[in-house]
């Protein structure tokens, strides 16, 4: 658990018929993405008309119906379809539903499975699917990741579809070229072409950020559309904007594509690691006082009483330097890899206390929801 401030302006991306922007809210390869076979380049960037052929019957557009009650008035608006009904106390009130066109998704599998954001269909009393092919459907919910902001939704397939591989986004690298489809102001299937700008970033919109940062231009509506790598795997899912910003657009890694198909599967979750501390990181002053060159680790901020951390002999003020043989950069780079360790197992700790380095080993507790 971490304490921090946060700055930036997020911009969730959001293209609906009645408002057009809503505002609101592992481990590294060294090894370089080999170029999927048959793909050609040209001075330094990648052909991608086949690859976009190929890859863009995958990709769809989500539109939703939310459920509004509202009093009767001689002025309503076209967005919305009314139906009347008694109200109380005999009042006319019309029951209404309001059309909002909102994002993007692709097919994880070929029965029908569609990845998309939470936000997208947060609400919703009907599910709308635009086809490549202009096809429309209805879905349905199917889960919710409980961390971070996914959703998997369902369509009765009525064709054969063509399904988007998921990548490993542990092995993604800054600079690698990448591709965003998805339905940008309601448009529907547009390519933008960039590279990774960045990995693990943080825009504070939970606890589990780690966001991959990328160049290739996504607006307000491509939200849960896909990040492809040049292989034409989904290395991640576009979420969210900097608002004052160009060039700078967020995606959640792939892997966390993977802990929400399980659970649509009737699989349970895997309980999440947990050490019972807040932190708070090192300042330059604190490193300069400690004789550093930079910021290293993080400071244990408050040990809670009756958890692991307490139990293994945690105090307040120490300097947590490494995890799991890891060393430590901050307070997010520690929950991230004490989340994936299985409760009931040990972890190794280093610490720093009073300038003397300690060994320590926590039996990791299961993290309260």
């Amino acid at each position: 658990m971490t304490r921090m401030a946060v700055h930036a302006r997020v911009v969730i991306l959001f293209a609906s018929a009645v408002c057009s922007i809503c505002l609101c809210t592992g481990k590294t390869s060294a090894e370089t993405p080999v170029p999927s076979k048959g793909l050609t380049f040209q001075r330094g960037c990648p052909d991608l008309i086949q690859l976009i052929k190929k890859l863009t019957p995958a990709v769809v557009s989500i539109s939703i119906e939310r459920h509004m009650l509202q009093k009767n008035s001689a002025h309503t608006s076209s967005s919305f379809r009314s139906h009347p009904e008694l109200g109380h106390g005999g009042l006319r009130s019309r029951e209404r539903f309001q059309l909002d066109s909102l994002g993007s998704g692709f097919f994880s599998d070929r029965t029908g499975h569609i990845v998309t954001n939470a936000h997208v269909v947060e609400g919703a009393t009907k599910i709308l699917v635009t086809l490549s092919t202009g096809k429309v459907c209805t879905a349905k919910v199917v889960a919710i990741h409980p961390k971070v902001d996914l959703a998997l939704i369902k369509i009765k397939p009525p064709y054969p579809l063509r399904e988007a591989p998921v990548g490993d986004s542990s092995r993604v690298q800054v600079g690698e070229w990448v591709l965003a489809i998805g339905n940008p102001f309601g448009l529907g299937k547009t390519v933008t072409f960039g590279i990774v700008s960045g990995k693990g970033r943080f825009i504070g919109l939970g606890p589990d950020d780690d966001f991959i940062q990328t160049d290739a231009s996504i607006n307000p509506g491509n939200s849960g559309g896909p990040l492809f790598n040049m292989n034409g795997e989904v290395i991640g899912v576009n979420t969210a904007i900097i608002a004052s910003g160009k060039g700078i657009g967020f995606s959640i890694p792939s892997n966390y594509i993977r802990q929400l198909v399980r659970s649509g599967d009737g699989m349970k979750q895997p309980a999440r690691g947990w050490l019972g501390i807040y932190v708070e990181d090192m300042t330059e002053e604190q490193a300069r006082a400690l004789g550093l060159a930079t910021p290293i680790g993080t400071f244990v901020d408050e040990v809670l009483s009756g958890t692991p951390a307490s139990s293994a002999g945690m105090r307040e003020g120490d300097l947590i330097l490494s995890a799991d043989g890891t060393e430590i950069r901050n307070g997010r780079h520690l929950s991230r890899i004490v989340s994936n360790i299985r409760p009931g197992d040990p972890i190794r700790m280093t610490i720093l206390r009073e300038h003397k380095k300690h060994a320590l080993e926590v039996i990791v507790g299961k993290s309260p929801e």
